[in-house]
């Protein structure tokens, strides 16, 4: 199981591996820039966030993650423990919010806790629907009134992404990096595979929206 601890303070994201290797691979950060560079190309099974951080808090490091990672889970590990703070966190969609200092095993425990439940959610949940479309997650297979509806490898992938945010501003460069990684892809090419994605999803299409110079929402 891996997880990436973001925190600004060195001293505490060493300790934290130090006494975190013998249960959990480890990847962390002092920089939550790269933090969120790593999050985006590489698989981790939960995230570690603290709340403040130059520059930066959490509660926006955290908003940059879930644009581009809806199903990962984020634990907030911080030693802010206002009632104020807890709340925000929680209202915003955390996995947990955890008051420093924890004890390892506890630590250890509420991150196993959080992945498997997550993982068995994506299990139970083999298919999305909004209206009269339905996505099949197990045969990759998209139905609107019933009908399949023939989609391209890219146009299922860009659909997938705004239904598991719905109401969620998807921009345009973090698209570009979840479908297509390292390949070089320009933003008119993109802009392309979503005007084809709506002729094939009409009148469905009336709810994917396009915000000038930002991205793409599903709106339900």
């Amino acid at each position: 199981m891996h997880v990436t601890i973001i925190d600004d303070n060195k001293d505490v994201l060493e300790t934290y591996k130090t006494a975190l290797e013998d249960h959990l691979l480890c990847e962390t950060f002092s920089d939550p820039e790269k933090a969120v560079d790593f999050i985006k190309l590489n698989h981790t099974d939960a995230i570690l966030l603290d709340l403040h951080i130059p520059d930066k808090s959490g509660f926006q490091i955290y908003e940059e993650i879930r644009r581009v990672k809806s199903q990962v889970p984020i634990l907030f590990l911080t030693g802010d423990g206002t009632l104020v703070s807890k709340l925000k966190g929680l209202e915003m969609g955390a996995d947990d919010f955890i008051t420093k200092p924890v004890e390892i095993e506890e630590l250890v425990a509420r991150v196993r806790n959080r992945v498997l439940l997550t993982k068995k959610n994506l299990q139970l949940n083999k298919t999305i629907q909004f209206k009269d479309v339905v996505i099949d997650l197990d045969a990759h297979q998209v139905l609107m009134s019933g009908q399949p509806v023939k989609l391209t490898p890219k146009e299922y992938q860009l659909l997938l992404v705004l239904a598991q945010n719905p109401n969620r501003v998807i921009h345009k460069d973090d698209l570009i990096v979840m479908l297509w990684k390292d390949v070089h892809v320009e933003v008119n090419n993109l802009d392309t595979h979503f005007s084809n994605l709506r002729r094939k999803l009409k009148p469905f299409s009336n709810h994917v929206k396009t915000l000038k110079n930002l991205g793409y929402v599903l709106r339900i």
